[in-house]
């Protein structure tokens, strides 16, 4: 186990050369001003250094703060948003549908790269614009679908749902992690993520988890049984198990103990020798910002432990102590890890 310490983070400062390039960069791309060639040129720049990945997360989180709190000051008195912010320097919405609005209207055909393929992963991707139900970063949501049917979605997930044919029901997990939990539903339930689709079987009260990252796709049954269909076959799974597939092999159920079995929904996240640069990629997706592992090398080092969901920057801080890490904190919820 990783000791506890509870050092903080220094406070933040001015910005620098790379950091005021990355802001340069996130106001071009929501003014709707970056066309083809300008994608490509930012996911080089993304790529040339971890360092510029990050300041641009950190330049993408403080912008979607600044659209956050004029919404809110133009919700609370419209008038004041035209006080406050001249047209010229209004920030735009980050959410889908309404990110890179502008792009979309006057530069459609060289903007749409860049959207579709969003450098780095910096912002949903286009796929998940069509979801009917999306949870931000760190935030966790409850949903009563009617028919017996809760579904709890983690931070950072995308559904969309579907009535389906012959009275089967169902959603799809576009991206993210969804549990699903049944009482005795009276028409079948199915979640569908990438290549495969997973329901309990025979209508019985089951409860079941889903994650869909990256194009791999875990399912973990908690309580009852539940059945995955694939291309490449069918499994089954009972209280306890897991499987993983992806868009060409189903893999085999696995027995898990209780220590390895999911913990989000009890605000914990859980690591037995996972890879640290794993370990920083999931707590990653709580946090605003981006902690980034300058240090390769260091990124197969196994890390056991239980920590907060509500209380990440103290993992960071354990993981910097254990591991003798250097830590910078950069404006936004940025960390470098070297």
């Amino acid at each position: 186990m990783i000791p506890t310490m509870n050092a903080p983070f220094p406070p933040p400062r001015e910005l620098d050369p790379v950091e005021r390039q990355a802001l340069a960069w996130v106001r071009r791309v929501a003014a709707g001003e970056i066309t083809h060639a300008d994608g490509a040129a930012l996911r080089q720049w993304c790529q040339a250094n971890p360092a510029h990945a990050a300041a641009f997360a950190a330049a993408r989180a403080r912008w979607a703060q600044l659209g956050e709190a004029a919404a809110m000051v133009k919700a609370r008195n419209p008038a004041a948003m035209h006080a406050t912010l001249p047209a010229a320097r209004r920030p735009s919405s980050w959410q889908r549908r309404a990110f890179l609005g502008g792009a979309l209207g006057a530069t459609a055909a060289t903007a749409v790269a860049a959207v579709v393929h969003p450098p780095l992963g910096l912002w949903p991707a286009a796929n998940e614009w069509r979801a009917d139900y999306r949870t931000a970063t760190g935030e966790q949501r409850r949903l009563a679908l009617g028919g017996a049917v809760d579904v709890e979605l983690n931070t950072r997930t995308s559904i969309a749902g579907w009535p389906g044919a012959g009275g089967t029901r169902g959603i799809d997990l576009i991206a993210g992690e969804a549990a699903i939990d049944l009482t005795h539903a009276e028409t079948p339930f199915v979640v569908a993520a990438g290549a495969g689709r997973t329901q309990a079987l025979q209508r019985r009260a089951a409860r079941f988890e889903v994650r869909h990252l990256g194009g791999a796709v875990c399912v973990t049954c908690i309580d009852g049984q539940v059945q995955v269909a694939h291309a490449s076959g069918t499994a089954q799974l009972s209280a306890g198990q897991q499987l993983r597939y992806d868009d060409h092999a189903l893999g085999r159920a696995e027995q898990l103990d209780a220590a390895r079995m999911p913990g989000w929904r009890a605000g914990y996240l859980r690591f037995t020798d996972a890879p640290l640069g794993e370990v920083l990629d999931e707590i990653n997706r709580y946090r605003t910002g981006k902690v980034v592992l300058l240090d390769r090398q260091l990124a197969a080092k196994p890390v056991t432990g239980r920590f907060q969901i509500h209380a990440l920057d103290k993992a960071i801080v354990q993981m910097q102590r254990s591991f003798g890490l250097h830590a910078r904190t950069l404006p936004g919820g940025v960390v470098l890890l070297s």
